[in-house]
């Protein structure tokens, strides 16, 4: 069983019953709820995904975040297999199809990578924050508020701190590059004025995303690499991403350029506050 059906709320299955338009709705919540093969298939439905992107503003006073990215990622994969190709973006605003879909295909066919994806997307809705406190001297303490939208501050972090801080940095440092590079890709260009590619401090090149995608990659094995991985479970999912980061990343980049372009910036607004 998928486990983001796990974090499907009540008001998921009751949205899916009425655009099932199933008569006895409560026999049909209560056949997806005990059912996982029945709640697949209906997920399936291409006709699902249409009528919950047909929905406005508070998309998310309907439906939970994770139904909803659950739907958009289904979809992409359905747009991937059509297409035959990815596009990849080699400038602000120019990409290019590259034909790996195959390969892509294969990387997405693993219920694990599904759900990681859409767990990674509901968690950079909001930002979080976190206090750690530094031994200056003997019984001399500083504490430090860090946001996980930092990146540079994250991979900073990652090597100062012992465990099991430091697989949580390395990790959320990976998570925040494979997003970057999946949503928002067209800011990591030189030459675009945005607060998110004036606070990023990478390598100077034309094409910044692969400095971010060779980052994440070598940070998502770092981390499968920690103890702390393996206490988790966590090490062979972190080891595949690493593996295969470049094809983990495209179907947020189907998401984000054919179902997120008008509205990912009111879904992350921290794209737009960053300094």
């Amino acid at each position: 069983m998928r486990k983001v059906f796990d974090k499907f709320s009540p008001r998921d299955f009751q949205f899916l019953a009425e655009l099932a338009g199933d008569k006895d709705k409560a026999y049909f919540i209560d056949l997806i709820t005990r059912d996982p093969d029945s709640l697949n298939l209906i997920l399936e439905e291409e006709e699902i995904f249409k009528k919950a992107a047909q929905q406005k503003e508070n998309v998310f006073i309907r439906i939970s975040p994770y139904l909803y990215f659950e739907l958009l990622l289904r979809q992409a994969i359905r747009d991937i297999k059509r297409d035959t190709y990815t596009l990849e973006q080699v400038g602000y605003k120019t990409r290019v199809p590259v034909f790996d879909s195959k390969k892509v295909l294969e990387i997405l066919s693993r219920d694990e990578i599904r759900d990681y994806l859409v767990e990674l997307l509901v968690s950079f809705i909001r930002v979080n924050q976190f206090t750690i406190y530094f031994k200056r001297g003997k019984g001399i303490y500083y504490k430090k508020v860090l946001s996980d939208m930092d990146f540079d501050l994250l991979v900073e972090m990652s090597e100062i701190v012992d465990e099991p801080y430091r697989f949580i940095f390395l990790k959320r440092a990976g998570d925040l590059a494979l997003f970057l590079s999946g949503v928002f890709p067209e800011q990591l260009f030189e030459g675009r004025s945005s607060s998110l590619a004036k606070h990023r401090r990478l390598t100077p090149g034309v094409n910044q995303e692969e400095d971010l995608e060779k980052k994440g990659s070598e940070l998502y094995r770092k981390a499968s690499e920690s103890e702390v991985a393996k206490e988790k479970e966590l090490s062979p999912i972190l080891t595949m991403i690493a593996d295969n980061f470049t094809f983990t990343k495209k179907p947020l980049n189907v998401m984000a350029d054919r179902y997120l372009y008008l509205r990912k910036h009111d879904i992350f607004p921290f794209i737009d506050n960053q300094n």
